[in-house]
């Protein structure tokens, strides 16, 4: 998991989480028209971002025998699709600039091109059974990353007036979508499998409401592109139920999820202290809010954007707690380091 990941010397896989987090809430902060907050939020991420892409360079450069070992773990190579969904999220909250949204666009598809055949080989490798075990709500991330290269060239297909754009979005969505499938039904599996603990409920579970939303985004700006292109009735059709669904899904997961947070936190003490995986929650939240307001307007409900507005501040809430709980550790990490340092 990522908790303490500042620590470490290590960097963990699903580091560019902040990224998406921070990300969503921006772009959700802008769909409610609170310009300035969803522009330092943006700010920030591609700060947060490019900080972020520089340290893992250096890492691998400088320990690349040991990556090369990681990465041969499914858990690893599966987490490491936040770097492809960092850059589809940023890639929708920065769309009005086009050179910013192709290179985002360009680099989550080659990053998509890298992990994908890696993570397919490690996973491969590995039996059912042991999948099983291991298999968790961060599992979803490559779904998510699939599911966020369908929004971002559905946008760029309005932006260049490219139907076969709009082709690859409604390609990459459905992949997304069987991708989701697979993991959710390891997950249930080692649910039914043996006795429920706490400890399998993680903040990262939060990934099976936030993947269905991101979905739900996905087949709205689909929708929208394929109208605005006047692609077939066929592409324009079938795609409405299916996002639809997907919105209903999500939704119905968030009693269930915080059930299971509630209880966590009833028999694990300490459960809800600050570790780096929370951000994985944050993004849900945001992505919930993003995909109501888009669903709310596809649907013309104006309930739905009441709905957007009150998880937005839920997502805001929650990513200034998570964020206060990082500045916390990174100085008490540095007061630390100081007092085991010689005296000069």
């Amino acid at each position: 998991m990522t908790g303490g990941w500042l620590t470490k010397l290590d960097p963990p896989p699903d580091v560019f989480a902040v990224v998406m987090a921070t990300g969503i809430v921006s772009v959700a902060a802008y769909d409610h028209h609170y310009w300035r907050l969803g522009i330092a939020l943006g700010i920030l991420a591609v700060v947060a971002f490019v900080v972020l892409v520089l340290s893992v360079l250096v890492w691998v450069s400088t320990r690349f025998r040991r990556v090369k070992a990681l990465i041969r773990d499914p858990d690893v190579a599966l987490r490491m699709f936040t770097f492809v969904a960092a850059c589809a999220v940023l890639g929708v909250r920065w769309n009005g600039h086009p050179v910013a949204a192709w290179l985002l666009g360009g680099l989550a598809l080659a990053a998509w091109l890298g992990l994908a055949p890696l993570a397919l080989v490690d996973v491969g490798s590995r039996p059912v059974v042991n999948l099983r075990e291991q298999a968790h709500g961060a599992w979803l991330l490559p779904s998510v990353a699939t599911a966020g290269l369908a929004t971002t060239a559905a946008n760029l297909a309005v932006d260049v007036q490219a139907r076969s754009l709009v082709i690859t979005a409604t390609v990459a969505w459905l992949l997304g979508m069987v991708l989701y499938l697979a993991v959710t039904w390891l997950i249930a599996w080692r649910a039914l499998a043996a006795p429920f603990v706490p400890e399998e409920v993680t903040p990262d579970s939060w990934i099976l409401m936030g993947a269905l939303a991101i979905t739900a985004l996905a087949g709205d700006r689909i929708l929208a592109a394929a109208r605005t292109l006047n692609a077939p009735a066929g592409l324009v059709d079938w795609p409405r139920p299916v996002t639809l669904g997907a919105w209903v899904l999500a939704s119905l997961w968030i009693p269930v999820l915080l059930y299971a947070e509630v209880w966590r936190a009833d028999q694990a003490a300490g459960s809800l202290h600050y570790q780096g995986v929370w951000w994985a929650a944050v993004f849900p939240l945001g992505m919930y809010s993003t995909a109501t307001a888009a669903t709310g307007t596809e649907l013309r409900m104006g309930s739905l954007q009441t709905i957007s507005l009150v998880f937005f501040w839920i997502a805001f809430t929650v990513w200034t707690l998570v964020a206060s709980g990082l500045l916390h550790s990174a100085l008490a990490h540095r007061a630390a380091a100081q007092e085991r340092s010689p005296e000069e």
